[in-house]
Protein backbone atom coordinates (compact mmCIF):
# COMPACT_ATOMS: atom_id res chain seq x y z
CA UNK A 1 0.00 0.00 0.00
CA UNK A 2 1.08 3.44 -0.85
CA UNK A 3 1.83 5.54 2.01
CA UNK A 4 -0.23 8.08 1.65
CA UNK A 5 -3.20 5.69 1.80
CA UNK A 6 -1.50 4.31 5.24
CA UNK A 7 -1.61 8.56 6.29
CA UNK A 8 -5.33 9.10 4.99
CA UNK A 9 -6.59 5.48 6.71
CA UNK A 10 -5.10 6.89 10.07
CA UNK A 11 -6.60 10.38 9.70
CA UNK A 12 -9.53 8.71 8.65
CA UNK A 13 -9.74 6.82 12.16
CA UNK A 14 -8.77 9.18 14.19
CA UNK A 15 -11.46 10.99 13.24
CA UNK A 16 -13.85 8.81 13.55
CA UNK A 17 -12.68 8.40 17.04
CA UNK A 18 -13.06 12.26 17.39
CA UNK A 19 -16.76 11.87 16.61
CA UNK A 20 -17.14 9.08 18.94
CA UNK A 21 -15.79 11.34 21.70
CA UNK A 22 -18.14 14.50 20.38
CA UNK A 23 -21.45 12.38 20.22
CA UNK A 24 -21.24 10.03 22.45
CA UNK A 25 -23.77 9.93 25.69
CA UNK A 26 -22.18 11.46 28.48
CA UNK A 27 -23.58 8.99 31.00
CA UNK A 28 -22.62 5.28 28.35
CA UNK A 29 -25.31 2.76 26.40
CA UNK A 30 -26.90 0.90 29.13
CA UNK A 31 -26.79 -2.94 27.85
CA UNK A 32 -28.59 -4.73 30.36
CA UNK A 33 -26.13 -5.06 33.60
CA UNK A 34 -23.06 -3.04 31.38
CA UNK A 35 -22.52 0.48 30.58
CA UNK A 36 -20.30 1.10 27.85
CA UNK A 37 -18.70 4.36 28.51
CA UNK A 38 -16.35 6.36 25.52
CA UNK A 39 -13.85 9.57 27.05
CA UNK A 40 -15.44 12.96 26.08
CA UNK A 41 -13.36 14.68 23.58
CA UNK A 42 -11.48 17.17 26.46
CA UNK A 43 -10.29 13.86 28.62
CA UNK A 44 -8.71 12.42 25.45
CA UNK A 45 -6.60 15.47 24.57
CA UNK A 46 -5.69 16.64 28.61
CA UNK A 47 -1.99 16.35 29.31
CA UNK A 48 -1.62 14.48 32.46
CA UNK A 49 -0.41 16.69 35.37
CA UNK A 50 2.72 16.01 36.98
CA UNK A 51 2.31 14.83 40.66
CA UNK A 52 2.23 17.84 43.07
CA UNK A 53 5.18 18.61 45.54
CA UNK A 54 2.31 18.23 48.26
CA UNK A 55 1.60 14.96 47.60
CA UNK A 56 4.58 13.78 48.49
CA UNK A 57 4.87 15.99 51.36
CA UNK A 58 0.98 14.74 52.39
CA UNK A 59 2.62 11.15 52.93
CA UNK A 60 6.00 12.47 54.76
CA UNK A 61 5.92 13.45 58.59
CA UNK A 62 7.59 17.18 59.25
CA UNK A 63 10.22 15.48 60.65
CA UNK A 64 11.02 13.34 57.82
CA UNK A 65 10.95 16.03 55.52
CA UNK A 66 12.98 18.02 57.63
CA UNK A 67 15.36 14.80 57.87
CA UNK A 68 15.57 14.38 53.99
CA UNK A 69 16.40 18.31 53.63
CA UNK A 70 19.06 18.14 56.04
CA UNK A 71 20.61 15.41 54.77
CA UNK A 72 21.06 17.35 51.37
CA UNK A 73 22.49 20.10 52.75
CA UNK A 74 24.68 17.33 54.98
CA UNK A 75 25.60 16.08 50.95
CA UNK A 76 26.15 19.61 49.83
CA UNK A 77 28.87 20.72 52.68
CA UNK A 78 30.15 17.53 51.59
CA UNK A 79 30.48 18.44 48.05
CA UNK A 80 32.01 22.01 48.66
CA UNK A 81 34.95 20.58 50.97
CA UNK A 82 35.82 17.58 48.09
CA UNK A 83 36.11 20.29 45.73
CA UNK A 84 37.76 22.55 47.79
CA UNK A 85 40.25 19.76 48.64
CA UNK A 86 40.82 18.55 44.97
CA UNK A 87 41.18 22.59 42.98
CA UNK A 88 41.52 25.26 45.93
CA UNK A 89 45.46 25.76 45.80
CA UNK A 90 45.04 26.52 49.58
CA UNK A 91 44.39 22.95 50.49
CA UNK A 92 45.87 20.79 52.69
CA UNK A 93 47.38 17.66 50.80
CA UNK A 94 46.78 15.24 53.37
CA UNK A 95 48.68 11.73 53.34
CA UNK A 96 46.36 8.86 51.91
CA UNK A 97 43.68 11.68 51.33
CA UNK A 98 43.01 11.18 55.05
CA UNK A 99 40.04 13.39 55.76
CA UNK A 100 40.48 12.86 59.25
CA UNK A 101 44.38 12.85 60.14
CA UNK A 102 44.20 16.55 61.54
CA UNK A 103 40.98 15.24 64.01
CA UNK A 104 43.67 14.33 66.99
CA UNK A 105 45.11 18.20 66.97
CA UNK A 106 41.52 19.59 66.67
CA UNK A 107 40.49 17.89 69.88
CA UNK A 108 43.58 18.81 71.43
CA UNK A 109 43.34 22.33 70.35
CA UNK A 110 39.41 22.81 71.44
CA UNK A 111 40.54 21.51 75.07
CA UNK A 112 43.68 23.73 75.20
CA UNK A 113 41.56 25.88 77.97
CA UNK A 114 41.93 23.03 80.03
CA UNK A 115 45.53 21.45 79.34
CA UNK A 116 48.38 23.41 77.73
CA UNK A 117 49.10 22.50 73.97
CA UNK A 118 52.06 23.35 72.24
CA UNK A 119 52.29 24.13 68.58
CA UNK A 120 56.05 24.09 66.88
CA UNK A 121 57.20 25.93 63.90
CA UNK A 122 60.90 25.07 62.21
CA UNK A 123 61.94 26.48 59.14
CA UNK A 124 64.49 28.47 57.57
CA UNK A 125 65.52 32.42 57.02
CA UNK A 126 61.52 32.76 55.93
CA UNK A 127 60.25 32.74 59.42
CA UNK A 128 62.76 34.56 60.86
CA UNK A 129 62.10 37.56 63.20
CA UNK A 130 58.83 35.68 64.26
CA UNK A 131 57.26 36.88 61.13
CA UNK A 132 54.81 34.75 60.31
CA UNK A 133 54.53 32.35 63.61
CA UNK A 134 54.14 35.50 65.52
CA UNK A 135 50.82 35.80 63.63
CA UNK A 136 49.67 32.58 64.03
CA UNK A 137 50.23 32.53 67.52
CA UNK A 138 48.60 35.38 67.79
CA UNK A 139 45.19 33.96 65.60
CA UNK A 140 45.63 30.37 68.19
CA UNK A 141 45.90 32.49 71.17
CA UNK A 142 42.64 34.73 70.40
CA UNK A 143 40.68 31.65 69.86
CA UNK A 144 41.87 29.30 72.14
CA UNK A 145 43.43 30.80 75.04
CA UNK A 146 47.18 31.33 76.00
CA UNK A 147 49.71 33.98 76.15
CA UNK A 148 53.20 34.05 75.68
CA UNK A 149 56.20 33.87 73.11
CA UNK A 150 56.71 30.50 73.82
CA UNK A 151 60.42 29.02 73.16
CA UNK A 152 63.46 31.29 72.87
CA UNK A 153 67.29 30.89 72.63
CA UNK A 154 69.24 32.33 76.01
CA UNK A 155 71.02 34.16 72.72
CA UNK A 156 68.79 35.57 70.31
CA UNK A 157 70.96 36.61 67.18
CA UNK A 158 68.38 37.83 65.13
CA UNK A 159 65.78 40.31 66.68
CA UNK A 160 62.35 39.37 66.52
CA UNK A 161 58.93 41.76 67.03
CA UNK A 162 58.19 39.94 70.08
CA UNK A 163 60.93 39.46 72.50
CA UNK A 164 64.09 42.12 72.87
CA UNK A 165 66.40 39.85 75.00
CA UNK A 166 70.34 41.14 76.31
CA UNK A 167 72.85 39.07 78.57
CA UNK A 168 74.54 40.86 80.53
CA UNK A 169 78.00 39.88 82.03
CA UNK A 170 80.70 37.68 80.54
CA UNK A 171 80.14 36.57 77.08
CA UNK A 172 77.94 33.50 75.83
CA UNK A 173 78.70 31.21 73.19
CA UNK A 174 76.33 29.65 71.04
CA UNK A 175 76.57 25.96 69.74
CA UNK A 176 73.84 25.20 66.39
CA UNK A 177 73.38 22.16 64.70
CA UNK A 178 73.45 24.95 61.41
CA UNK A 179 74.92 27.49 59.74
CA UNK A 180 79.33 27.73 59.96
CA UNK A 181 80.32 24.27 60.47
CA UNK A 182 82.94 26.23 63.47
CA UNK A 183 79.73 26.47 64.94
CA UNK A 184 79.21 22.65 65.63
CA UNK A 185 79.38 21.24 69.80
CA UNK A 186 81.50 18.22 69.69
CA UNK A 187 78.62 15.78 71.56
CA UNK A 188 75.52 17.14 69.17
CA UNK A 189 73.93 17.97 72.55
CA UNK A 190 71.15 21.01 71.00
CA UNK A 191 68.00 20.56 72.05
CA UNK A 192 64.53 21.46 70.58
CA UNK A 193 65.82 24.52 69.05
CA UNK A 194 69.09 23.05 67.40
CA UNK A 195 71.11 25.63 69.52
CA UNK A 196 72.62 25.15 73.11
CA UNK A 197 73.92 28.59 74.59
CA UNK A 198 76.49 28.33 77.07
CA UNK A 199 76.32 31.04 79.88
CA UNK A 200 79.13 32.10 82.28
CA UNK A 201 78.05 34.11 85.31
CA UNK A 202 75.88 36.26 83.47
CA UNK A 203 72.42 38.08 83.61
CA UNK A 204 69.74 37.23 80.98
CA UNK A 205 67.02 39.90 80.46
CA UNK A 206 63.84 39.36 78.68
CA UNK A 207 61.06 41.77 77.76
CA UNK A 208 57.93 40.65 76.02
CA UNK A 209 56.35 42.78 73.25
CA UNK A 210 54.65 42.88 70.47
CA UNK A 211 51.84 45.86 70.05
CA UNK A 212 48.34 45.12 68.60
CA UNK A 213 49.53 42.66 66.12
CA UNK A 214 50.90 40.68 69.16
CA UNK A 215 49.38 40.94 71.86
CA UNK A 216 49.31 37.98 73.07
CA UNK A 217 52.41 37.46 73.42
CA UNK A 218 53.05 40.13 75.71
CA UNK A 219 52.90 38.85 78.58
CA UNK A 220 53.36 35.09 80.17
CA UNK A 221 52.78 33.74 83.16
CA UNK A 222 54.89 30.85 83.25
CA UNK A 223 59.00 30.33 82.81
CA UNK A 224 60.94 27.56 81.97
CA UNK A 225 63.91 27.11 81.65
CA UNK A 226 66.43 23.91 79.53
CA UNK A 227 69.51 22.93 80.32
CA UNK A 228 72.14 20.29 79.69
CA UNK A 229 73.54 19.58 83.19
CA UNK A 230 72.25 21.08 86.83
CA UNK A 231 72.67 24.73 87.09
CA UNK A 232 72.08 27.02 89.91
CA UNK A 233 69.59 29.83 88.23
CA UNK A 234 67.77 32.38 90.02
CA UNK A 235 64.70 33.95 88.45
CA UNK A 236 63.53 37.61 89.26
CA UNK A 237 60.50 39.55 88.02
CA UNK A 238 60.53 42.95 89.04
CA UNK A 239 62.04 43.12 92.71
CA UNK A 240 60.80 39.50 93.56
CA UNK A 241 63.01 36.65 93.25
CA UNK A 242 60.72 33.39 92.22
CA UNK A 243 61.46 30.27 93.00
CA UNK A 244 62.00 27.54 90.35
CA UNK A 245 61.09 23.98 90.47
CA UNK A 246 63.41 21.87 88.96
CA UNK A 247 62.87 18.32 87.88
CA UNK A 248 65.34 16.29 85.21
CA UNK A 249 63.49 14.16 82.56
CA UNK A 250 66.32 12.06 80.50
CA UNK A 251 69.78 13.68 79.89
CA UNK A 252 67.88 17.11 80.39
CA UNK A 253 66.66 19.65 83.35
CA UNK A 254 63.95 22.09 83.29
CA UNK A 255 63.67 24.27 85.66
CA UNK A 256 59.87 26.28 86.06
CA UNK A 257 58.10 28.83 88.03
CA UNK A 258 54.02 29.91 87.77
CA UNK A 259 54.03 33.85 88.12
CA UNK A 260 50.27 33.92 89.36
CA UNK A 261 48.86 37.14 87.60
CA UNK A 262 51.55 37.04 84.81
CA UNK A 263 54.51 39.38 83.57
CA UNK A 264 56.13 40.76 80.80
CA UNK A 265 60.02 40.74 81.64
CA UNK A 266 62.20 38.47 83.71
CA UNK A 267 65.58 38.28 84.18
CA UNK A 268 67.46 34.98 84.88
CA UNK A 269 71.05 35.04 86.54
CA UNK A 270 73.07 32.35 85.82
CA UNK A 271 75.01 31.60 88.95
CA UNK A 272 78.40 29.87 87.82
CA UNK A 273 77.61 27.93 84.36
CA UNK A 274 74.50 26.79 82.64
CA UNK A 275 74.15 25.58 79.33
CA UNK A 276 70.51 26.86 78.24
CA UNK A 277 69.05 24.77 75.46
CA UNK A 278 65.64 26.92 75.52
CA UNK A 279 64.00 29.07 77.08
CA UNK A 280 60.07 28.98 77.29
CA UNK A 281 57.18 32.16 78.10
CA UNK A 282 53.97 30.44 78.28
CA UNK A 283 50.86 30.40 79.60
CA UNK A 284 49.46 28.05 82.23
CA UNK A 285 46.74 26.90 79.81
CA UNK A 286 45.97 27.75 76.20
CA UNK A 287 47.96 27.35 72.91
CA UNK A 288 51.90 28.18 72.67
CA UNK A 289 53.06 28.55 69.10
CA UNK A 290 57.34 28.35 69.27
CA UNK A 291 59.42 30.44 66.20
CA UNK A 292 62.36 28.12 65.40
CA UNK A 293 63.97 30.07 62.48
CA UNK A 294 67.30 28.54 61.41
CA UNK A 295 69.14 30.71 58.77
CA UNK A 296 70.45 28.98 55.83
CA UNK A 297 69.23 25.43 56.93
CA UNK A 298 67.44 23.17 54.77
CA UNK A 299 65.98 20.67 56.80
CA UNK A 300 68.37 17.45 57.07
CA UNK A 301 70.60 19.40 58.92
CA UNK A 302 68.33 18.34 61.83
CA UNK A 303 69.71 14.84 61.77
CA UNK A 304 72.49 15.65 63.16
CA UNK A 305 70.88 16.71 66.58
CA UNK A 306 71.72 13.76 69.38
CA UNK A 307 67.94 12.66 70.03
CA UNK A 308 68.72 12.49 73.77
CA UNK A 309 68.52 16.57 73.99
CA UNK A 310 65.33 16.27 72.25
CA UNK A 311 63.59 13.51 73.58
CA UNK A 312 62.75 14.71 76.92
CA UNK A 313 61.08 17.68 75.46
CA UNK A 314 58.97 16.02 73.46
CA UNK A 315 57.73 13.92 75.89
CA UNK A 316 56.70 16.51 78.53
CA UNK A 317 55.25 18.72 76.67
CA UNK A 318 51.61 18.18 74.77
CA UNK A 319 52.95 18.62 71.31
CA UNK A 320 49.87 18.58 69.01
CA UNK A 321 51.05 20.01 65.77
CA UNK A 322 55.13 20.28 64.01
CA UNK A 323 55.16 23.14 61.24
CA UNK A 324 58.36 22.29 59.02
CA UNK A 325 58.91 25.11 56.63
CA UNK A 326 62.23 23.74 54.46
CA UNK A 327 62.90 23.67 50.90
CA UNK A 328 64.12 27.27 49.92
CA UNK A 329 67.36 27.28 50.49
CA UNK A 330 68.11 23.71 48.39
CA UNK A 331 66.44 25.34 45.23
CA UNK A 332 69.67 26.91 43.75
CA UNK A 333 71.34 23.83 44.10
CA UNK A 334 69.07 21.11 43.14
CA UNK A 335 69.00 19.65 39.57
CA UNK A 336 66.51 16.96 38.90
CA UNK A 337 69.01 14.58 39.15
CA UNK A 338 69.92 15.33 42.94
CA UNK A 339 66.06 15.44 43.68
CA UNK A 340 65.78 11.53 44.47
CA UNK A 341 68.48 11.85 46.88
CA UNK A 342 67.05 14.88 48.31
CA UNK A 343 63.65 13.57 48.89
CA UNK A 344 65.06 10.41 50.89
CA UNK A 345 66.68 12.78 53.03
CA UNK A 346 63.87 15.00 53.91
CA UNK A 347 61.92 11.92 54.57
CA UNK A 348 64.32 10.62 57.08
CA UNK A 349 64.28 14.64 58.30
CA UNK A 350 60.14 14.10 58.60
CA UNK A 351 60.35 10.82 60.30
CA UNK A 352 62.76 11.95 63.04
CA UNK A 353 59.97 13.95 64.43
CA UNK A 354 57.20 10.95 63.64
CA UNK A 355 59.29 9.32 66.21
CA UNK A 356 60.21 12.52 68.65
CA UNK A 357 56.27 12.92 68.73
CA UNK A 358 54.34 10.75 67.82
CA UNK A 359 51.04 11.97 68.90
CA UNK A 360 51.62 15.14 67.35
CA UNK A 361 50.90 15.79 63.21
CA UNK A 362 53.11 17.18 60.93
CA UNK A 363 52.41 19.71 58.23
CA UNK A 364 55.16 20.28 55.88
CA UNK A 365 55.16 23.74 54.31
CA UNK A 366 56.93 24.07 51.14
CA UNK A 367 58.76 26.51 49.71
CA UNK A 368 57.24 29.86 48.13
CA UNK A 369 58.37 31.34 44.83
CA UNK A 370 61.60 32.01 43.97
CA UNK A 371 63.34 34.08 41.18
CA UNK A 372 66.83 34.42 39.61
CA UNK A 373 67.83 37.55 38.50
CA UNK A 374 70.26 36.66 35.20
CA UNK A 375 73.13 38.89 34.09
CA UNK A 376 70.65 40.90 31.80
CA UNK A 377 68.52 41.81 34.77
CA UNK A 378 65.55 39.33 33.44
CA UNK A 379 63.84 37.62 36.47
CA UNK A 380 62.30 34.38 36.07
CA UNK A 381 61.47 31.34 38.60
CA UNK A 382 64.20 28.85 39.14
CA UNK A 383 63.18 26.02 36.27
CA UNK A 384 63.63 23.37 38.84
CA UNK A 385 61.21 25.19 41.69
CA UNK A 386 58.57 23.43 40.48
CA UNK A 387 59.75 19.79 40.37
CA UNK A 388 61.40 20.62 43.97
CA UNK A 389 58.05 21.46 45.20
CA UNK A 390 56.48 18.57 44.04
CA UNK A 391 59.11 16.25 45.46
CA UNK A 392 58.85 18.01 49.06
CA UNK A 393 55.16 16.77 48.33
CA UNK A 394 56.05 13.23 48.19
CA UNK A 395 58.47 12.85 50.52
CA UNK A 396 56.07 14.57 53.04
CA UNK A 397 52.44 12.60 52.42
CA UNK A 398 54.95 9.11 51.83
CA UNK A 399 56.42 10.45 55.41
CA UNK A 400 52.83 10.23 56.83
CA UNK A 401 52.41 14.23 56.72
CA UNK A 402 50.24 16.63 55.33
CA UNK A 403 52.07 19.21 52.37
CA UNK A 404 51.15 22.78 52.34
CA UNK A 405 51.94 24.19 48.45
CA UNK A 406 52.91 27.65 49.56
CA UNK A 407 54.01 28.52 46.09
CA UNK A 408 50.72 27.28 44.78
CA UNK A 409 49.20 29.92 47.09
CA UNK A 410 50.77 32.88 46.33
CA UNK A 411 50.23 32.25 42.32
CA UNK A 412 53.03 29.89 41.03
CA UNK A 413 55.62 30.30 38.60
CA UNK A 414 56.55 33.76 38.09
CA UNK A 415 54.49 35.26 41.36
CA UNK A 416 57.35 36.53 43.07
CA UNK A 417 57.43 39.26 40.80
CA UNK A 418 54.26 40.12 41.22
CA UNK A 419 54.75 39.91 45.12
CA UNK A 420 58.13 42.19 45.17
CA UNK A 421 56.15 44.89 42.89
CA UNK A 422 53.17 45.26 45.57
CA UNK A 423 55.81 45.05 48.53
CA UNK A 424 55.03 41.84 49.81
CA UNK A 425 58.19 40.17 48.98
CA UNK A 426 61.96 41.70 48.97
CA UNK A 427 64.40 42.94 46.51
CA UNK A 428 66.14 38.94 46.54
CA UNK A 429 62.81 37.79 44.98
CA UNK A 430 63.09 35.19 47.61
CA UNK A 431 62.21 36.61 51.09
CA UNK A 432 58.43 38.25 52.23
CA UNK A 433 58.04 41.62 53.61
CA UNK A 434 56.72 42.02 57.01
CA UNK A 435 53.46 42.45 55.10
CA UNK A 436 54.10 39.74 52.82
CA UNK A 437 54.58 37.56 55.72
CA UNK A 438 51.34 38.61 57.36
CA UNK A 439 49.21 37.57 54.67
CA UNK A 440 50.89 34.03 54.34
CA UNK A 441 50.34 33.85 57.83
CA UNK A 442 47.06 34.37 57.89
CA UNK A 443 46.09 32.24 54.60
CA UNK A 444 47.70 29.32 56.41
CA UNK A 445 45.46 30.14 59.47
CA UNK A 446 42.45 30.57 57.36
CA UNK A 447 43.44 26.95 55.85
CA UNK A 448 43.59 25.22 59.02
CA UNK A 449 40.35 26.87 60.37
CA UNK A 450 38.44 25.22 57.03
CA UNK A 451 39.79 22.12 58.33
CA UNK A 452 38.36 22.51 61.64
CA UNK A 453 35.07 23.47 60.57
CA UNK A 454 34.92 20.34 58.94
CA UNK A 455 36.15 18.44 61.48
CA UNK A 456 33.60 19.96 63.62
CA UNK A 457 30.51 19.35 61.17
CA UNK A 458 31.99 15.48 60.69
CA UNK A 459 32.17 15.00 64.17
CA UNK A 460 28.01 16.56 64.88
CA UNK A 461 29.62 19.11 67.12
CA UNK A 462 28.43 21.95 64.20
CA UNK A 463 24.67 21.34 63.42
CA UNK A 464 23.85 22.07 59.53
CA UNK A 465 20.69 24.87 59.93
CA UNK A 466 17.83 24.50 56.99
CA UNK A 467 17.48 28.33 54.84
CA UNK A 468 14.71 30.21 56.90
CA UNK A 469 12.56 30.53 53.50
CA UNK A 470 12.76 26.19 53.84
CA UNK A 471 12.16 26.37 57.41
CA UNK A 472 8.90 28.64 57.07
CA UNK A 473 7.15 26.00 54.66
CA UNK A 474 7.47 22.66 56.68
CA UNK A 475 6.08 24.86 59.60
CA UNK A 476 3.31 25.79 57.12
CA UNK A 477 2.08 22.10 56.42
Amino acid sequence: MKPRYIVLFIICVLAGLALLCMFFPKGGIHMGDMTLRFPALTEALAVPEEPADTDTVAVLSPEEIMEQRLAALKTEKMEEFNVYCQKDPARLYLPDDDEAYLDAFFEKMQNARNKHLRIMHYGDSQIECDRISGILRQEFQEEFGGCGVGLIPALQTVPTYTTGQTIYGNEAFQYMAFGPADLRGDDNFYGPMAKRTEVFGSTISIKARGGKDYSHSCSFNKVTILTKDAADLTLMVKEDTIPLDSVSVGDMYFYTAGLGGGASSANIKVNGHASIMGIQLDGQRGVSVDNLPMRGCSGPELLNINRASMRPFFNRENVGLILLQYGGNSVPYLSKAKLPDHKNRMKSMIGMFRQLAPEAKIIFIGPSDMANVDSTGAVSTYSVLPEVVKTLREAANESGAAFWNMYEVMGGKGSMTKWVNSGLAGSDYVHFTPAGAKKMAHMLYETLQFYYKFYRFRSGQDKVELPEEDSQKVDSI
